[in-house]
């Protein structure tokens, strides 16, 4: 088995989950906080070698009737980038709508001024994204 990753891509800041080796359980690793593109790219692409990494859950908001809007097709094209880089990973949609406000309810007793301290929303976003991807994994989904 492989570890997994899962990814809450925004474009100030991007929160990311690495699963165990068995597919069972996601943490969160770490938030990046880079307008630069190019190095977001570069600390995804490192993580994904570090950790001998082929799924990549990405979370992809989309609007509440279920379309796409521009911030879904934005994160495409950020996909897109990684994917030249490295063409050998599994890019997996899952629906972000909900990840945000499960991650906040998870820190619900912590201080706001704590949460964003430790920038926990993004990266329990992407545990949220990863566990969700993980599940229909199991189902066989």
């Amino acid at each position: 088995m492989r570890k997994m990753m899962g990814l809450d891509i925004g474009k100030k800041k991007i929160g990311i989950a690495i699963s165990d080796l068995l597919g069972m359980t996601a943490q969160p690793n770490t938030t990046i906080r880079s307008k630069n593109l190019d190095e977001q790219i570069q600390k995804i692409l490192d993580l994904i070698k570090e950790n001998d990494i082929v799924d990549v859950a990405v979370g992809l908001p989309k609007k509440e009737n279920g379309e796409l809007g521009d911030q879904a097709e934005w994160t495409q094209g950020f996909v897109e980038k990684i994917l030249e880089k490295n063409p050998n990973i599994n890019i997996h949609y899952i629906d972000e709508r909900h990840t945000s406000k499960m991650a906040l309810e998870q820190l619900g007793h912590l201080s706001m001024k704590k949460i964003k301290e430790k920038e926990l929303i993004d990266a329990l976003a992407a545990v949220n994204i990863l566990e969700i991807y993980m599940q229909k994994k199991a189902l066989g989904n």
